[in-house]
C-alpha cells in the first residue's frame, strides 16, 4: 500500500496578505501619531510649569537661608522672569526663560475660554500677560519665604496651567479643565 505523503512547502505571503498586513501597520501609525504629538505637546507645557514652580520654591529657599528680600519681575513680551536681590555686596539678578528646557510654543497667558482662577489668584484667568500679582505683577519673597499671593499663568494655546504662590510662600501648580482650576 502505497502512501500519499506529500509534504506542503511554504513559499512566503501572498501578495494578497501582505497587503493586509501593510494596510493594518498603516491604519496603527495613523492612529498613533496624532495622539503621540499631542501627548508631547501636554508633557512640554506641564514640563514648563513644573519648571517655574521649582524656580520659586528654590528662589524661596535662597531667599530664607540668606535673609534677603527676592523680587521677580516678568518680562512677558521676550517669556522671561528675573530675579533681583540685593547683597551688602551689591545687586545680583539671576533671569530665566519660559520653557527653556522644554521648548515648545509656551507663552505666559490662558488660552482663550479659560475663566475662574486658583485660589491664590485675585483676578480670573488674565488673557494679557498672564501674570496676577497685585498691584504691579511683580513677586517679592520675603526672608521669611513669605510672599505676595499670586498666580503666574503659561499656555501653548490649548492648555492652560496656574503657578499659584501663596503668602507663606507654599507653591502649587494648578490646570484648567472641565470648566476649572484643578
Amino acid at each position: 500500500m502505497a502512501k500519499n505523503n506529500k509534504k506542503r512547502v511554504s513559499r512566503g505571503m501572498t501578495l494578497v496578505e501582505l497587503m493586509v498586513v501593510i494596510g493594518i501597520i498603516g491604519v496603527i501609525i495613523a492612529l498613533a501619531v496624532p495622539n503621540f504629538a499631542g501627548m508631547q505637546r501636554q508633557a512640554r507645557i506641564k514640563a514648563a510649569a513644573q519648571m517655574i514652580a521649582q524656580d520659586l520654591k528654590q528662589i524661596r529657599e535662597r531667599a530664607l537661608s540668606t535673609s534677603i528680600v527676592h523680587t521677580i519681575t516678568f518680562n512677558t513680551a521676550f517669556r522671561k522672569y528675573k530675579v533681583t536681590y540685593v547683597t551688602p555686596n551689591g545687586t545680583f539678578e539671576n533671569e530665566y526663560s519660559l520653557g527653556q528646557t522644554t521648548g515648545g510654543n509656551i507663552s505666559f497667558g490662558c488660552a482663550s475660554g479659560v475663566t475662574g482662577r486658583p485660589p491664590e489668584g485675585w483676578v480670573d484667568a488674565p488673557a494679557g500677560d498672564g501674570i496676577d500679582f497685585p498691584p504691579n505683577d511683580v513677586l517679592q519673597i520675603d526672608n521669611r519665604g513669605g510672599a505676595n499671593r499670586g498666580v503666574i499663568y503659561i499656555t501653548d494655546g490649548k492648555d492652560s496651567y496656574g503657578i499659584g504662590i501663596n503668602s507663606l510662600g507654599r507653591v502649587k501648580i494648578y490646570r484648567y479643565g472641565n470648566g476649572g482650576w484643578f
